[in-house]
């Protein structure tokens, strides 16, 4: 058994899923927002903070249907990102990861994914519909100007044109939420908060893909993902406040998502955050393409080669490569693994990744 899979076993048994709440019969908006409990997740009650202007007690907050979140969830036999977690990590890893993560399935292109951006209160904000080609990457198109574009859009986006190639009436719930509506404005992941230790640390990345690969090979945090490198702000940041945080920016040229995420930090720890940014990707030798492809964790943990021994990072022995080799001194996080046995240990393999510079 690999390090992968001890890891989350453990984790799974100190973490259970909660069961499925039968969803709940409510409109698209939420305007009682002086009878809505502060967070689910904050382990102690505190004023939230706001480094930008807070919301007015009378906002009207504009959600995506509970009925269309519900016909998504499932159907992984025809959703390409389910079938490259079962091919990476196993059937069993790969179906509690698609049910702790929510992920869906869309028709906007076949084999896409959605990532439901659900936030505190459990209002789904917004979803990301993806398609992946079989190496992790984002399928790409040309479209009708020549231009190479991504094949990632949104359910509002979807249905709105569904519906107008149709020749049918836009939903009154879409066209509110199209006209008024913040697009995801809370990080991916957040009801796995429910099930953690008001300890454990957090983790936060750029991708939900991202988030959703790194949690079996690092089951001391709990992965979320701001969904964009310009998401990260202290609104988003409100249901974690309470939790050490740890960011992980994606490589970027010269270092730009790196002191982007730093120069955030800073400000929030002013407002109470305990909040530090890794600069473990900084640290690893890329060449100025990948810099500017905008690589990340989970491109080291799915196909590229430790720089070192020139092995890939998930084989040949089940982990990483990169846990084989000699620390870093002030490597954010430090991952040298001794031995595969040695690691089968969690709290050995804590004291390893909890080591900060």
């Amino acid at each position: 058994m690999s390090y992968a899979d001890v890891a989350y076993q453990q984790w799974k048994d100190d973490n259970p899923l909660p069961l499925r709440k039968a969803p709940r019969q409510h409109g698209h908006q939420n305007t009682d927002a002086e009878n809505r409990p502060q967070t689910r997740f904050s382990p102690v009650a505190t004023e939230p903070v706001c480094v930008s202007s807070p919301p007015s007690a009378d906002e009207t907050v504009y959600a995506i249907p509970d009925e269309v979140f519900n016909q998504t969830v499932g159907h992984y036999d025809r959703n390409q990102f389910a079938r490259l977690l079962g091919n990476h990590f196993g059937t069993s890893v790969a179906s509690d990861l698609l049910q702790r993560f929510q992920v869906g399935t869309s028709a906007r292109w076949p084999g896409a994914s959605v990532f439901w951006f659900i936030d505190e209160q459990d209002r789904k904000r917004g979803g990301q519909i993806k398609l992946f080609r079989p190496d992790w990457h984002t399928e790409k198109y040309v479209d009708r100007e020549g231009r190479n574009r991504a094949k990632v859009d949104w359910v509002h986006s979807a249905m709105r044109y569904r519906f107008e190639k149709a020749g049918t009436p836009i939903p009154a719930w879409l066209s509110d939420y199209i006209d008024k509506g913040e697009r995801s404005p809370c990080l991916f992941g957040l009801p796995q908060l429910l099930t953690v230790t008001a300890t454990q640390p957090v983790a936060i990345v750029e991708a939900p893909k991202t988030a959703i690969l790194c949690t079996p090979y690092f089951p001391q945090f709990t992965w979320l993902a701001a969904g964009s490198l310009s998401y990260l702000n202290a609104e988003r940041l409100t249901p974690v406040r309470n939790r050490r945080i740890v960011l992980f920016p994606d490589m970027a040229t010269d270092g730009k998502a790196f002191n982007r995420w730093s120069r955030i930090a800073d400000q929030l720890r002013t407002h109470g955050f305990s909040i530090t940014v890794s600069d473990y990707l900084e640290k690893i030798p890329a060449t100025d393409q990948q810099r500017q492809d905008g690589l990340d964790l989970a491109d080291y943990l799915t196909q590229y080669q430790c720089p070192d021994s020139g092995r890939g990072l998930t084989e040949p022995n089940g982990y990483p490569a990169l846990w084989d080799a000699p620390n870093v001194p002030d490597a954010v996080p430090s991952i040298r693994v001794i031995s595969c046995a040695e690691f089968s240990n969690v709290n050995v393999m804590s004291r390893h990744l909890m080591r900060w510079g």
